[in-house]
């Protein structure tokens, strides 16, 4: 396994991407978990028209990373793309510090975070041609690797974001997420080199007449991932609160779930890309699918914490699974299409943190919080019957719809 790591840290620009990965999930984790407080407490904002922005944000990042991402794949500079896409994050939160109207910081969010979206996508893609390049072969190997350098800026990030919030205020946490960026963003106008363009006709011929909704062998997939990606943020806005109410469980409590399972989705991860080269992706896709009906089948029989504690083991595999075999199991479905096909990945996380946000808290309102999890058990078998019922679709030539 050392040897793996070390032919993959050897690819050019891969342990700068590697690197880039880490300090985006550590400025995002610094502000994203605190910004509910922020928006209701200081600028006076209800709790619903702070979840129509989330909404609104994600939705026109979903339009923009779809229209960039396809763009791409006909040559655009990635490097240009993605350095752009983090500065345009970097402006975002500075909104943060300088405008205090909700109503203008609304339009000014929803412009530049929508401008920001491809930034992670475009990386990506960026470390998949890389790798395809150097010749290597364990290329969901090298997804899962980068993934989890995500992970672990986001575990570290909230803890960095605890202090700064301490020692300076909301005005802390922007500050150090914005110095991340700047900091990503530096790294890659310095040493990250810029790809070549693409000059197959045949292959912009098929980027151009491609359509997802035409493409069983594309869409599918895409909706298993979305039902999956849902089914986890119906389950994590409800966690919190049925640990508390329907275990008698404290805060304390659910601060350790929710360390235990991201303690151990790095080593999944890592786990997950050396099973890749014996197991297809579509494979890995469907037992971790298996593990998340089985996590949130425990979930509805338990009634004691130790129980919630031990069931972590099984949503560790299930995030790790989507997270990181998630991307490569699209990529490999659009091989000349690396942006797009990242693009997808991400638009699927996307919509489903968008639609388990809105119907989470709905669900759980009418059927209570243990109840709830019947919804994600049912999306997750819907997922595996999909998976099961779907044909296997070669990893080389994609079928390109006109």
């Amino acid at each position: 396994m050392i040897n793996r790591f070390v032919s993959l840290f050897s690819i050019p620009s891969y342990a700068l991407l590697f690197m880039c990965m880490a300090l985006q999930g550590m400025g995002i984790s610094l502000s994203t978990p605190f910004l509910s407080i922020y928006f209701t407490e200081q600028l006076g904002v209800s709790i619903g028209m702070f979840g129509l922005y989330l909404a609104i944000t994600l939705i026109a990042g979903i339009w923009i990373s779809t229209l960039i991402g396809r763009r791409s794949d006909l040559g655009l500079n990635r490097k240009s793309v993605y350095l752009f896409s983090t500065l345009a994050n970097v402006l975002a939160f500075s909104g943060y510090l300088f405008i205090q109207d909700f109503p203008i910081l609304f339009i000014y969010m929803t412009v530049f975070t929508a401008l920001g979206a491809p930034g992670m996508p475009q990386l990506f893609a960026i470390s998949r041609e890389a790798v395809i390049k150097s010749h290597f072969t364990e290329r969901a190997f090298a997804n899962s690797t980068l993934r989890s350098a995500f992970s672990l800026g986001f575990i570290t990030g909230p803890l960095i974001g605890t202090l700064l919030l301490a020692a300076i205020g909301f005005k802390g946490i922007f500050m150090g997420t914005i110095g991340a960026f700047l900091l990503v963003a530096l790294l890659v106008f310095v040493f990250l080199k810029s790809n070549t363009e693409m000059k197959s006709s045949n292959a912009d011929a098929n980027i151009k007449s491609f359509r997802l909704a035409q493409n069983r062998d594309i869409l599918v997939p895409f909706l298993i991932l979305i039902l999956m990606y849902t089914a986890h943020w119906m389950s994590s806005i409800n966690t919190a609160l049925f640990i508390t109410n329907n275990l008698g469980g404290t805060t304390s409590d659910v601060g350790l779930v929710s360390s235990i399972c991201a303690a151990l989705e790095i080593p999944f991860m890592i786990v997950l890309g050396l099973l890749s080269a014996k197991y297809s992706n579509r494979i890995l896709v469907f037992c971790g699918a298996i593990f998340g009906g089985a996590y949130y089948f425990v979930i509805l029989i338990s009634n004691a914490m130790w129980q919630m504690l031990a069931a972590q083991i099984l949503l560790a595999v299930f995030v790790a699974v989507i997270s990181a075999i998630g991307i490569s199991y699209i990529q490999d479905l659009l091989p000349r299409m690396p942006g797009y096909a990242s693009t997808l990945y991400s638009n699927s996380s996307t919509i489903g943190r968008l639609l388990g946000s809105l119907v989470g808290g709905g669900v759980a309102s009418i059927v209570g919080y243990r109840y709830s999890f019947i919804f994600c058990f049912i999306l997750i078998i819907i997922a595996v019957i999909m998976l099961a019922v779907s044909g296997r679709h070669p990893a080389d030539e994609p079928q390109i719809s006109t």
